[in-house]
């Protein structure tokens, strides 16, 4: 799915129709197999450089609603800033994040995509800022589903979760309708 996304990337970016295989291109260096790491894949028209983090979970119990304008994130740019404007001001930041509203619909966190329980299935917004790679992988396997998600259209669900590369769809913590304000 990271392939898929760096070769859709390059080819929309850089107009590059040679595919990469990361597994190839990324080498992974002696890391203490106690700690989670999260690899930073930075890269241009050309390989860049892999750099690699322990990985911090977090635990979020609230989302803020914040319409982001224009914002247009169709890729995944090393640069954050736009993220961490919006985010000024936000209460308890450690367990809290933004839920980013784009002309009245639901699509993303600063660090996620969103999935929302109806009591019957679980659902994505259709039109989010960023194609997260979990995201089109529960897609492909129809274990999320598309749907325009309004903001007068949260009170449909009753808990949202949040996905991404290092949370799968059971690792994270359900956050109730009630904490998305």
């Amino acid at each position: 799915w990271h392939n898929n996304r760096v070769n859709a990337s390059r080819l929309a970016l850089f107009g590059s129709t040679n595919p990469w295989d990361l597994s190839e291109i990324i080498r992974i260096p002696e890391l203490d197999p106690a700690i989670a790491w999260r690899c930073r894949f930075l890269y241009a028209k050309e390989p860049g450089t892999a750099e690699f983090f322990p990985y911090v979970k977090r635990i979020v119990r609230k989302l803020y609603l914040v319409d982001c304008g224009d914002l247009e994130y169709a890729f995944k740019y090393a640069d954050r800033s736009a993220f961490d404007k919006l985010k000024i001001g936000i209460p308890d930041p450690e367990h809290s994040d933004i839920l980013l509203v784009k002309n009245d619909r639901i699509t993303d966190t600063s660090f996620s995509n969103i999935i929302l329980w109806d009591g019957n299935a679980w659902y994505t917004p259709e039109v989010p800022l960023l194609k997260g790679t979990k995201r089109e992988f529960y897609l492909s396997r129809k274990i999320i589903h598309l749907r325009d998600i309004r903001v007068n259209n949260l009170p449909d669900y009753k808990t949202a979760r949040l996905i991404n590369a290092m949370l799968d769809i059971g690792d994270g913590e359900d956050i109730p309708i009630g904490n998305i304000l």
